[in-house]
């Protein structure tokens, strides 16, 4: 395999899961002098923390490794508490939630005064025209998702910008999701924004605005709220966009890294021939879980839907490379059935051991956190020996 080829990694969503998995996966590419050569990293929610802490530091992997180690140990959720509820957030917070209860109440009572007909023979114009300006509410200016940006800002990325990458020829992309128009939005080293908006126009966005909007999951933290410009077609325009978890797009992050997008339909555009794609899902369940009440519902629902989609990128790699539009790839993947591996390592972490492990940003156990990350350097050591030895 020549030397020369143009790597782009793949990171996926997965809560604290996808972190240490990935750590695994990183030890191993660094190991290998393959981490060095990657041109583009493309990350989503868990992924797009460890993608972060590693573009955006210049220091040695033995001190990012024990960076990682360390926020894993303590957790996210400890500082998304705090900054909701001890913080100079917490009375934004309040407010928002005060503000947004009351105009939606309000929009209700005068939706119910416009429709009652003839109310005292009288029609109701007013509140018609109320109502309607009150449908679709204010922007949320604050909420859990904005304490987990502080935390991230004051914590970990300080003041660094999307193009402040501090390892060489690097380029990064943080992805999310817009839910008005149900797109990619993308915040990159290079550009930032959505092909229906364009680029996002003024300075590059703060990586912590970006971390946080990718790992927003839907269920825990409502979407970043927020008008922004947008320059496309030569032409500046300001929309409301309502930004999400990356995963609800495309949790595999593989997409931006596909051949052949254009630059007239798609940002953050790279030249890519191999992608390393690092998937840190569950895999199929096991079916020892009846999905009953409302949350395991939802769980088993939103795990179905992302495991579908990761099956057709999966495809999508496969006939890429039989096409020859890529010269390969790699697909280490936390839920591999071990069985189906092309040799299994006497010492490897089974499957069954990891698989369990929930999508959260709760402290983690030194045992779970040795586990699965050694999982990830197994699975990916060993993929690179069998398919790709020269790599």
């Amino acid at each position: 395999m020549p030397k020369d080829l143009k790597i782009g990694l793949a990171l996926s969503g997965g809560g604290s899961r996808a972190i240490a998995f990935h750590l695994g996966c990183l030890r191993a590419l660094h190991d290998r002098d393959i981490l060095s050569r990657i041109k583009v990293i493309s990350s989503v929610s868990g992924g797009s923390v460890i993608a972060a802490l590693w573009a955006y530091s210049d220091d040695s992997f033995g001190n990012f490794e024990k960076r990682v180690t360390a926020l894993l140990r303590e957790g996210l959720t400890r500082g998304i508490a705090r900054y909701t509820l001890c913080s100079l957030e917490t009375p934004k917070i309040a407010a928002a939630v005060a503000t947004s209860g009351v105009l939606a109440a309000a929009g209700r009572m005068a939706s119910i005064g416009a429709n009652l007909p003839g109310l005292f023979g009288v029609s109701w114009p007013c509140l018609t025209e109320f109502g309607a300006s009150l449908e679709a509410p204010l922007p949320r200016f604050a909420s859990r998702s904005t304490a987990f940006e502080r935390y991230l800002h004051h914590g970990l990325f300080k003041d660094k910008r999307m193009a402040d990458v501090q390892r060489e020829s690097l380029g990064i992309v943080i992805n999310a999701a817009e839910l008005r128009t149900g797109t990619a939005f993308r915040y990159g080293s290079k550009e930032t924004g959505s092909w229906r908006f364009g680029t996002l126009n003024g300075a590059s966005p703060l990586v912590s605005q970006a971390v946080a909007a990718s790992a927003a999951y839907p269920v825990l933290l409502p979407a970043f709220d927020q008008r922004l410009e947008f320059s496309k077609n030569g032409k500046s325009d300001r929309h409301r966009v309502i930004i999400s978890d990356g995963g609800v797009y495309d949790n595999l992050g593989t997409s931006c890294l596909i051949p052949g997008r254009s630059t007239k339909y798609s940002t953050n555009v790279y030249d890519i021939d191999f992608i390393i794609s690092c998937d840190a899902g569950h895999g199929l369940p096991e079916g020892d879980v009846i999905p009953y009440t409302w949350g395991t519902r939802m769980q088993a629902t939103v795990s179905s839907i992302f495991r579908r989609s990761a099956s057709q990128s999966y495809g999508q790699l496969h006939d890429l490379a039989k096409t020859g539009q890529l010269k390969g790839f790699l697909l280490p993947y936390l839920g591999q059935q071990d069985h189906k591996l092309p040799f299994k390592p006497s010492d490897l972490i089974p499957r069954e051991d990891v698989i369990t492990y929930p999508t959260d940003f709760a402290a983690m156990t030194d045992d779970n956190l040795k586990r699965l990350s050694l999982r990830g350097e197994q699975l990916t050591r060993l993929l690179i020996d069998h398919y790709q030895p020269g790599l």
